[in-house]
């Protein structure tokens, strides 16, 4: 069949299928649109460069609704058997389809070695479990990349089925060279340096170890400062003792803060950290680091700024650096500090490199450990090892340094680092683990890296890396089924790794929405899965099609060597999980298709996890927080359950004093409001559950398509009379001035608000300002 052929045969089986409203090309596009909220963006270039890709993403989402929609994907080229399962009133007879889909998972990956010692555990549903293992030589790693690479391109054969249709099964990065560049250099002497840090000696290194805090007692999601005078707010983590970086940071006296802003004269945009110092209400602007002077501004040259960390005396700044030459790019992450002991003469002090775009970034009890992603690796000759090694100030990393996975792809390769930050000359420790790309989870003792694969199934990878004390040590590698809605969907507790996923409804795996299948006609059952054995051939092998009809989830445990201890399979058939949040021995998770089961497990029992309770609501939660003793905030929308019209941002407040019966007790809709940042970035939350107060920016209804406006609301939560607004701020800023960089910081009792423009304050719950600042 020819190219002409096939598309005329496409036209003619897709011309009738209806498109459901939940992703037609206006609200896809609105959702991802929505979904640029989720970044932080220093260079208005790049934003502008992000809008395209996600116009353009919408329109390859709905074509692939088309195909995926008229598609029998074949799975498997062995018998399937289904065991039956046992139900309960939450696990229903659903249950034993995603039990199927588990085994089928395992067997369409037959053609990967897995060890007889391992079958117990892919009987289970894991897929597979492995070590990780580092090459004997460049040369050797050399060999395992290249035909890593052959296998994972030969893995991109169009699949046909006997109706004559195909799906492309995945996509593949493209791949360019880049040699070693030197770190930048030093603005200071090697002895100035040494004696700057020594005279940076820290006195109460335990009570400001990690920024400090207001938030204490919170349990997941703040860092902890016992010795705080003075109440104030810190960045919303997702960890307790596990600091994140972020555009804004209070030490309770002063508000560091980068703004970005474009200059129309030099065509750059300049980014600035700002020092303002606070007393009671009142600003006074400190000092100015000009970030621009950073690099060397050319049109070869493109630098972003992604956020920064305050440590004691320290600013640690996080961007990325790009030089484009004619033949290749080279990319790099760098981590520039600052002795801000001075606060109106801040020093530079020594700029730290590794490879690759920077990824992500935590501080934890003193070290600071950086993640980038270095994928600009050319595999075209052996030499030099730069082309497809990682370098950390411009040297190469070691051998016994890279530790890949056994079923390595070839998509990038994570560069880690660790950095003392009582002496930060230098890395303490680096590893470079190969993966398929993806995110990060970061917990109080291990880095965990997963991706998802789309292949002829979902597969999510997941690579463990344990910290301790600036010791990278690498562990174990396992895949599972399905895919995760985002870093909440994991949970690392007494050594236990506890993950939510969704399998994909007939493994359309890029999107969540119900997809019609138009063909299954009347013979179709109310099961999840449908199973027929077909007499047909696909390049002369009998197959097997399965048909996926609606999504189902399943919550995974496994153990600190990454095998399978528990799980619960088929929660949830036809919804997807939109979010997470573990506490301790019991999880709570959110899945959403028109109404909002709020799921409670007990995981006190790793190889027996149980749900408890659910809570079906109109809506979906896209965030949520432990807000006291026995309260859960929910942070989401709300839609009507039966026309599925949106009615606005929702904010819910769950009773969980018992897991097993959990009700709402109390729900908030903003009218006119139209999306938050905060649905997609935990940093965006001012919240502080022992002073009863958080805040946000949404935009209102918008004007136009493009023109919102935007407000920043503050609350406050009582049990008689529910959410209360204590007040709301118009923010004076248009999607090109970047509403994500507006934030609220408190401190005692006065609330700081601050853009791209300036500072201004109030005192909590007033709207009237008390002292005001602007940037140059």
């Amino acid at each position: 069949m020819n190219e002409q052929e096939l598309l005329k045969q496409i036209d003619e089986q897709t011309k009738n299928i209806e498109i459901p409203d939940s992703i037609s090309p206006e609200n896809m596009k609105r959702m991802l649109d929505e979904q640029a909220g989720n970044e932080n963006h220093f260079d208005s270039h790049t934003a502008k460069h992000n809008r395209f890709i996600r116009r353009f993403s919408a329109v390859a989402c709905v074509a692939l609704c088309i195909i995926g929609g008229v598609t029998a994907i074949s799975l498997s080229n062995r018998s399937l058997n289904i065991s039956k399962q046992d139900t309960s009133s939450v696990q229903s007879n659903e249950e034993s389809a995603a039990e199927a889909y588990d085994e089928m998972d395992m067997q369409s990956n037959e053609e990967k070695t897995i060890d007889e010692s391992e079958n117990a555990d892919t009987e289970k549903g894991l897929v597979s479990q492995s070590s990780l293992q580092s090459p004997s030589s460049y040369d050797a790693y050399y060999e395992t990349l290249t035909a890593a690479f052959q296998e994972y391109y030969d893995s991109l054969a169009t699949v046909t089925n006997e109706d004559g249709m195909f799906y492309e099964e995945s996509a593949v990065d493209s791949i360019s060279g880049e040699t070693p560049t030197e770190a930048p250099a030093m603005m200071e002497s090697a002895e100035e340096e040494k004696q700057a840090f020594a005279d940076n000696t820290v006195t109460n290194s335990a009570a400001k170890d990690m920024t400090g805090s207001g938030n204490r007692d919170m349990g997941e999601g703040s860092v902890e400062d016992t010795s705080a005078a003075k109440e104030f707010s810190t960045t919303n983590t997702q960890e307790k003792m596990v600091d994140e970086g972020d555009i804004i940071k209070t030490d309770g006296t002063y508000i560091y803060k980068v703004i970005s802003k474009f200059n129309n004269d030099t065509g750059y945009n300049e980014q600035k950290l700002t020092i303002t110092e606070t007393d009671n209400g009142n600003l006074k602007l400190l000092s100015t680091i000009d970030l621009s002077g950073l690099i060397q501004k050319s049109d070869s040259i493109y630098t972003e700024f992604h956020e920064f960390y305050l440590y004691k005396d320290y600013i640690l700044l996080m961007y990325t650096k790009t030089n484009y030459e004619e033949d290749h790019n080279t990319t790099e992450t760098c981590i520039t500090i600052y002795n801000i002991k001075d606060k109106k003469n801040p020093k530079q002090l020594k700029t730290l490199t590794q490879s690759g775009w920077y990824e992500s970034s935590r501080i934890s009890d003193g070290f600071l450990y950086t993640i980038s992603n270095f994928h600009d690796a050319n595999l075209d000759t052996k030499t030099p090892y730069t082309n497809y090694i990682p370098s950390i100030n411009g040297r190469t990393v070691e051998c016994q340094d890279i530790y890949y996975p056994r079923d390595i792809f070839v998509q990038t390769t994570y560069v880690v680092t660790s950095v003392d930050l009582s002496h930060p000359q230098d890395f303490t420790d680096t590893k470079a683990i190969p993966t398929n790309g993806g995110d990060v989870y970061v917990s109080d003792s291990s880095i965990y890296f997963y991706a998802t694969s789309y292949r002829r199934v979902t597969q999510t990878e997941i690579i463990k890396l344990d910290y301790n004390k600036g010791e990278l040590t690498p562990g174990e590698s396992a895949i599972i089924a399905g895919y995760l809605y985002g870093s909440f969907a994991l949970s690392e507790y007494n050594d236990y790794l506890r993950i939510v996923a969704t399998i994909p409804a007939n493994n359309i795996s890029l999107l969540r929405e119900e997809i019609a299948i138009n063909w299954v006609g009347e013979a179709a059952q109310k099961s999840a899965v449908d199973i027929t054995t077909s007499n047909s051939t696909t390049n002369d092998i009998a197959t097997e099609d399965i048909l996926i009809k609606e999504d189902v989830n399943v919550l995974y445990i496994l153990d600190q060597n990454m095998r399978l201890t528990g799980k619960i399979s088929g929660i949830a058939p036809g919804e997807t999980i939109y979010s997470a949040r573990f506490m301790g021995d019991i999880g709570y998770f959110v899945t959403f298709k028109n109404m909002d089961p709020l799921f409670s497990v007990d995981l006190s029992d790793p190889a027996n996890p149980k749900i408890l309770g659910q809570l079906k609501i109109p809506g979906f939660s896209n965030y949520l927080h432990p807000y006291g003793d026995g309260l859960l905030l929910g942070l989401g929308e709300e839609y009507d359950p039966n026309t599925m019209n949106y009615l606005g941002l929702k904010l819910s407040m769950f009773d969980i004093n018992d897991p097993t019966d959990v009700t709402e007790q109390d729900k908030y809709i903003i009218e006119n409001s139209a999306y938050s940042e905060v649905q997609h970035n935990h940093k965006a939350l001012m919240i502080d559950a022992n002073k009863n107060l958080f805040g946000f920016v949404y935009a209102g209804e918008h004007e136009t398509h493009y023109n919102y406006t935007y407000y920043f609301v503050t609350y406050t939560y009582d049990k008689q009379k529910g959410f209360i607004e204590t007040a709301r701020y118009e923010v004076n800023c248009s999607q090109e001035e970047q509403p994500e960089m507006v934030r609220g910081v408190y401190i005692g009792d006065y609330l700081y608000l601050t853009t791209n423009k300036g500072i201004t304050s109030y005192e909590i719950g007033s709207t009237n300002p008390i002292s005001q600042i602007y940037f140059k």
